[in-house]
């Protein structure tokens, strides 16, 4: 029977539709090259809106009669994904705590592998922030002089989101700051729209300049909201202020370098050619629970 214009196109679309999901199950699917390194886990929460939930029950599946679970799944629930930055010259890394948290073991991911042996110096439970030590590189980040954001200036982040899934090489997303408190309007925290996805934790709040303003540790569980209040927030993600990195850092006897307050405004492609010097990807190693 012969197709009508219209008909013609939807059938074209639907095709193209199943075979765009086709190509997304595929990229979310490790291969065996990849198979050293588990899947993305499920996010460490670090939005008081969005708690960790019981991992499920092991279920029965025709290669697992036994319903014990497979040797990856296992493996996936004992591996965190985050971001870090190199601040300083002496190899410090920041992060957040909940990225490092009960962790046996910590690596910058390169490739399939999670290599280097980072040792956790400092913990702020507060704040989610985190200073590691073992990344000796050849630049660090350059934290901006002053801690005070302007509602609205444009920012930028930095990092290594859905590790397995999206790009490797680095991620960066823009916004802007949209509030200049955080959850229930934490002083130490900055609201802003730019997209976070799991593994930007521990990543950089970045300003015009190139230059550090904060680090991003959480987004708003939007389906949790939406249960309780029947609408679906959007675009609402969270970072830690400078002055409790600042903190940490001179707590540990960790130098830093400060940018100018009148340095130039830098393109995109500029801040992310920085950033990617001094940004990794990190993995935790934890013990199966």
């Amino acid at each position: 029977m012969k197709q009508s214009p219209v008909t013609a196109r939807l059938h074209r679309a639907a095709i193209l539709g199943f075979a765009a999901l086709a190509a997304l199950g595929a990229a979310a699917c490790p291969s065996a090259a990849r198979a050293q390194l588990p899947p993305a886990p499920t996010p460490v929460p670090g939005s008081l809106l969005d708690r960790p939930r019981p991992a499920p029950a092991p279920q029965a599946s025709p290669g697992d009669p036994a319903g014990t679970g497979a040797p990856q799944a296992r493996a996936a629930r004992r591996i965190a994904f985050g971001t870090a930055f190199r601040v300083g010259d002496a190899g410090h890394l920041v992060t957040n705590r909940h990225v490092v948290d009960g962790c046996t073991a910590i690596g910058i991911v390169a490739g399939n592998k999670a290599t280097g042996n980072l040792r956790l110096v400092a913990a702020d439970r507060k704040h989610d922030l985190a200073l590691l030590a073992g990344a000796p590189g050849p630049s660090g980040a350059v934290l901006r002089a002053d801690d005070d954001p302007v509602q609205g200036e444009d920012v930028l982040v930095y990092g290594y989101p859905l590790p397995g899934m999206l790009s490797a090489s680095g991620q960066l997303g823009a916004g802007m700051v949209t509030a200049l408190t955080g959850i229930r309007n934490d002083p130490d925290q900055l609201q802003i729209d730019a997209p976070l996805q799991q593994g930007n934790s521990g990543g950089p709040l970045l300003d015009r300049r190139g230059q550090v303003i904060g680090v991003v540790f959480a987004k708003l569980n939007a389906l949790r909201v939406a249960q309780l209040t029947g609408d679906l927030p959007q675009n609402v993600n969270f970072a830690v202020r400078l002055a409790p990195l600042k903190r940490l850092l001179e707590a540990n006897d960790v130098r830093y370098e400060l940018g100018p307050a009148d340095g130039p405004a830098l393109s995109n492609q500029e801040v992310a050619a920085r950033a990617r010097d001094w940004t990794v990807p990190i993995a935790c190693q934890r013990q199966p629970g």
